[in-house]
Formats: structure tokens, C-alpha cells, sequence
């Protein structure tokens, strides 16, 4: 039975409320975003209960903390949690282990403490690998003068927003110009665009990113990897890329919504599922990126902080963002859109684009699933 024909059965069914009800995100997945629960009374866990709302790739969460240290503790990559196919450097994970940092920063700011943040103390990764080194030392100290980080108050309405955004009302300049500052960092700058016919270049090579990634087996395996199909599965664990709700229900229990299903690039459902994210690109009126002078281990870092920024930032000004990775990335068959990107908006080696993401108006959307604090930390 194909889509069509299961909407037909079930209207005429007169399922309609039924499917309405049906596999809903559950409540213990998004509770994360409600901020430390009542009672917690270690301040490093405060800070880490808002730090884990962090963007990411994959939304995969690969951060793992060890608090053993008394004053602070160490941060590092989840080995468990990396992205070997799509992410091969490991590059877009210290990013989103940037993001982390910044927000645990922007957290303690509120609970009257600096975080001091040492990169990489036991030595640097390599520039292909991330090892089970810590990727940062973080030691707590209590500054009382501090004024609490003004984007503190935004982060629960942090979101990225995947859907269209209105191609008809792009982001005001100045608003553009606010965002870029909030993102400008020593070593790092920002470019963006609001020119309908760049913008539609950019949501083109960006959409055909979308294709690459999806027409090359072993990279759209490690999405499909760390599906969680269905609020159950998502109750379990509330990370990775999460499909639920009337059509996902059904479709599973009847057959025609399956991981191989969506693995078979002959399959109407496949189309659908590509032709909607490439969709999403070209529903973009404004975009902007954040661009680096080297891509040293530290400096992703630090592009990550930088965006987390400009996300909160966007939050603030009631401006949608979705980050967008593909034409980002390292593997082969990325290479050739990986160089027309970076020729077309005018960035070369040693400089790069760290982060690029989309920015319009759009309706809100829910949280993302979060884990909770004592599952990201290190035995």
C-alpha cells in the first residue's frame, strides 16, 4: 500500500482523530528543554543541563563529560557518537563540542562563575582522526561581578528550524549585521546573503549537497543508523534523527515505511524524502556562514562557539536558522560541490566555511529530543 492510497483508507475509515493522537514526541525526550530539574544541586550540573541544548550534528549529542575534577571538568568526544562517513576529520563534531563550550560558558555566566577553558590539555588531534583525548579542560571559577550573559534568557527558544522559510521576506540588513557580529571572532568572519539570485545559487549547490549525500550508500547508512523511528524507540533514546508522528505510526505497522525502504533510491518514498530537503533549500531567503583564516582543531572549536552565538542571537530576533553541513563536507564525492561552494561565494584555502546555515521567517517548530545530563557523563 503506497502513501495515497493509506490517507484514502483511513479518511475514509474515519481515522482521523485516531491518527491525530497517535505517536506523539514524548515528554520525557523534550523535558531537557524545561532546564535543570527541581532539586539539582551541583552547579555543574545546572550549567550541563543547559549545555546539552546545544546544536549538533546529526543530533547525535557527542559530547561526553568527566567531572572527576573538583573545580570543573574535562570535556570530550563520545567515541560512540562520531560520524565516520559524512564527518571523516571529525571536523563538524568539535564544532558541535564548540557549541557546547559556549553555552556551558553562557550557563555558568548565570550562576555567578567563569568558565576558564583550556583546548586540548593533553595535546592536539591530529588533523584526520579525533582521539579519546579531552578535547577541553574547563575549570569553574566563582566571579560574583559577572553580569549574566544576556543570551542566557533565549536559550530554551533556541531552534533549527527545517522547514521552508518565506522566500518573500528576507532578513533585514541590519538584523544580517547584528548576527554576523555576535559570530565575528578573532580568526573567524562572516558572509552572508540576501540577493535572490546568490541566495538561489547557494540553495542550489546546497540542495544537490542533499543529493550527493543521499546517492552515496555508506553516508545515507549512517543516517539511517541513527534513526529513531517512532515515539518508543525516541522514549529510549531521545538523540539521532527522529521520524514519528500519524504517518510514521501506521506506515511502520503496515509495511511500507521501513529502513531499507528508505535506503532503495528507486522508492517513491525515497524521492519524496530527498525531494523534500532539496525543497527546503531553495525556500531560503537569506543565507549566512561563518568562514575561518585556517582550520586548525582549535579554530573548529571556536567556529562552533562563534555559532552557537549567532544561533542564540537569531533566537533572540525572532529569526528561523537551519545549519546546513553538505557541501561542508570532507568525503570524495563531496569534493567538487565542497570547491564551486567556496568559489562562488569567494573563500579560498587556507580560509574556509566553518558553518553555513539558512536564515528567513518561518513558523515555530518543537524541540529537538535531548538526553538527559547523567547520560553524557564519563564512568
Amino acid at each position: 500500500m503506497d502513501r495515497r492510497r493509506f490517507l484514502e483508507v483511513m479518511t475514509v475509515a474515519g481515522a482521523a482523530t485516531v491518527l491525530a493522537a497517535c505517536d506523539r514526541m514524548p515528554a520525557s525526550a523534550v523535558a531537557p528543554w524545561q532546564g535543570p530539574p527541581a532539586g539539582t544541586a551541583d552547579p555543574r550540573m545546572r550549567m550541563l543541563s543547559w549545555a546539552v541544548l546545544a546544536p549538533n550534528s546529526h543530533n547525535l549529542q557527542s559530547w561526553q563529560v568527566d567531572m572527576r575534577p573538583a573545580d570543573g571538568m574535562l570535556l570530550h568526544a563520545d567515541p560512540t557518537r562520531l560520524l565516520p562517513q559524512t564527518d571523516p576529520l571529525g571536523r563538524q563534531i568539535l564544532v558541535t563540542l564548540g557549541g557546547f563550550l559556549e553555552l556551558l560558558d553562557i550557563a555558568a555566566s548565570a550562576e555567578g562563575y567563569r568558565a576558564d577553558i583550556a583546548l586540548f590539555p593533553e595535546g592536539t588531534f591530529a588533523a584526520d582522526r579525533l582521539d579519546t583525548r579531552p578535547v577541553a579542560a574547563v575549570k569553574l571559577v566563582r566571579d560574583p561581578a559577572r553580569a549574566v550573559d544576556p543570551l542566557f534568557a533565549v536559550i530554551p527558544k533556541r531552534r533549527s528550524s527545517k522547514v521552508a522559510y518565506d522566500t518573500a521576506r528576507p532578513v533585514p540588513a541590519a538584523v544580517i549585521a547584528a548576527l554576523g557580529k555576535a559570530a565575528t571572532q578573532p580568526g573567524l568572519s562572516y558572509g552572508a546573503t540576501s540577493d535572490p539570485v546568490l541566495a538561489r545559487e547557494i540553495g542550489g549547490l546546497a540542495a544537490e549537497g542533499y543529493r550527493v549525500e543521499f546517492t552515496a550508500p555508506a553516508k545515507m547508512q549512517e543516517s539511517i543508523d541513527v534513526i529513531r523511528l517512532g515515539a518508543d524507540e525516541i522514549a529510549r533514546e531521545p538523540s539521532g534523527i527522529t521520524l514519528h508522528g500519524p504517518l510514521f505510526w501506521w506506515g511502520t505497522r503496515l509495511g511500507f515505511i521501513t529502513r531499507e525502504s528508505m535506503l532503495d533510491t528507486s522508492s517513491a518514498g525515497f524521492k519524496r524524502q530527498l525531494d523534500s530537503r532539496m525543497a527546503l533549500m531553495h525556500a531560503t531567503p537569506t543565507w549566512i556562514w561563518i568562514e575561518s583564516d585556517d582550520d586548525s582543531r582549535p579554530t573548529q572549536i571556536e567556529a562552533g562557539r562563534a555559532y552557537l552565538r549567532l544561533d542564540l542571537a537569531a533566537a533572540a530576533a525572532g529569526v528561523a536558522i537551519h545549519p546546513n553541513s553538505q557541501v561542508l563536507q570532507e568525503f570524495v564525492e563531496m569534493q567538487p560541490l565542497y570547491r564551486r561552494f567556496h568559489e562562488r561565494i569567494g573563500v579560498a584555502a587556507p580560509k574556509r566555511v566553518q558553518m553555513l546555515a539558512r536564515l528567513g521567517y518561518a513558523d515555530a517548530v518543537p524541540p529537538a529530543p535531548r538526553r538527559p545530563v547523567d547520560r553524557i557523563l564519563k564512568a
